[in-house]
Order: structure tokens, then C-alpha cells, then sequence
């Protein structure tokens, strides 16, 4: 499938989610939760000890990971032009990476495109930002991940300026395809939805132990209820 052929499968004109399965440890399971659930998604945050805390898995998992969802990969990573190939060997549908971490946000875009013409060209803002950083790259950019945490923020969030940057990034490329990640819960994804985005990334909410199943559809509820 075309990467304009993808992006015209992905914009359904609702929120929809990409949900993280790295808090549980029975992969298979979790992808059929997904499958069952009408997921188009599969989030994958890739980070590495250096920007954020956490280190979490490579592209070998990547790879691994046996399905047809979209593998939505998410580079939080120091010099993110070093992964490219690597994740887009291992299956990436969408590869998005920190522009804050890379050293030349041009240069680590073209290295997406010339290592899968299909796969989706994102990039991810961390909350302080600014949107002019990414303005004159958007005619090569199909995916924005707005950030609601950064890795210095702690536990303080910025849920209160990304409707104004969703906003913006529809005025300036209205066919961008817009992704709200960090701290999304199941007593928020309401009101993250109401901010107009494409898709929500979420994980630990779903896969918390209980039945991730019924937090699919409680979390799907509540998303429908914002946009009527």
C-alpha cells in the first residue's frame, strides 16, 4: 500500500487510538485485544536510557511482533537518524522521531522515505516546542505526535496548549495526520479527543492489569461521546 493510500485509510474523521502492549508480557494476546477491538495501531515507544529514563525494546521486538496492524514506532531517542533503517527493516509502518535529538531534521526525514517510499514520515514536539520548527518541513511530513509530558517535565502535564497546536497544524496542512501521546487515561481520553486529534497513543491505560478488553471499549465511549 501507497503511503497516500495509507494516510487516506487512517483519516476517518475520528479520533482513533494507537495503544502501546509493552506493559504486558503475552504479546500475542495483546495484538489479538487490538485486532478484536478495531485498533488500526500498534504504538511502539523506543526510547533509550539517554533522553528519557526508561529504556524499553529494539528492533528486533519490532520485528517480532507478528501481525498486520500498522506498527506505529516511536523513536524518544538521542540521534534518532542512527534507528532509521534498523526499524524500517523490522516493519515499521510509521516511524516518528524526536526532532529535538536530531541533527538535521531534513537529513533524518529523507532517510525515512529512502528506506521505505511507504512508510509514514512522522515527527514528535515535546511540549516547550515551537511549531515554526517543523512549518517549512511539513510538504515531507505525514505524522505530528504532540507530546503532553516531556522527559523533564516529571509528572506535569500540557494537555491545555495541544488543542491550540492541533488547531494550528490543521490550518497550515489540513491532511496532516495529528497524534496526542503522554498521560493518556481512561478519565481523559474525553477530553483529549475533544481537541480534534487523529489518533490518541495511550498503553499502560489499557493494559492495566485488568481487563484490557472492556478498558478498549470504555475508552472508544467516551472518545465517540467528545466528538458528537
Amino acid at each position: 500500500m501507497s503511503r497516500a493510500q495509507t494516510i487516506s485509510r487512517l483519516r476517518t474523521g475520528q479520533p482513533q487510538l494507537s495503544i502501546g502492549t509493552l506493559t504486558t508480557d503475552d504479546q500475542p494476546a495483546a495484538i489479538q485485544t487490538l485486532v478484536s477491538g478495531d485498533i488500526p495501531l500498534l504504538h511502539v515507544d523506543i526510547m533509550d536510557g539517554i533522553i528519557w529514563s526508561k529504556t524499553t525494546v529494539g528492533p528486533e521486538f519490532v520485528a517480532s511482533l507478528d501481525t498486520d496492524l500498522l506498527k506505529d514506532v516511536h523513536l524518544l531517542v538521542d540521534k534518532p537518524e542512527n534507528h532509521i533503517a534498523a526499524y524500517a527493516q523490522a516493519g515499521a509502518g510509521i516511524i516518528s522521531f524526536s526532532i529535538e535529538y536530531t541533527e538535521d531534521l531534513a537529513a533524518t526525514l529523507s532517510l525515512i522515505e529512502q528506506n521505505g517510499p511507504e512508510i509514514l514520515r512522522g515527527v514528535s514536539l515535546n511540549p516547550s516546542t515551537d511549531l515554526e520548527q517543523i512549518r517549512g518541513h511539513l510538504e515531507h511530513i505525514d505524522l505530528v505526535i504532540l507530546l503532553a509530558i516531556g522527559p523533564d517535565t516529571g509528572s506535569e502535564t500540557f494537555f491545555e496548549s495541544l488543542s491550540a497546536k492541533v488547531a494550528q497544524l490543521r490550518k497550515w496542512k489540513p491532511e496532516l495526520l495529528i497524534t496526542i501521546d503522554g498521560a493518556v487515561k481512561k478519565n481523559n481520553v474525553g477530553d483529549v479527543a475533544a481537541m480534534g486529534p487523529d489518533f490518541i497513543a495511550t498503553g499502560s491505560a489499557v493494559f492495566d492489569g485488568n481487563d484490557a478488553a472492556a478498558n478498549i471499549v470504555e475508552m472508544k465511549a467516551s472518545i465517540a461521546a467528545a466528538k458528537k
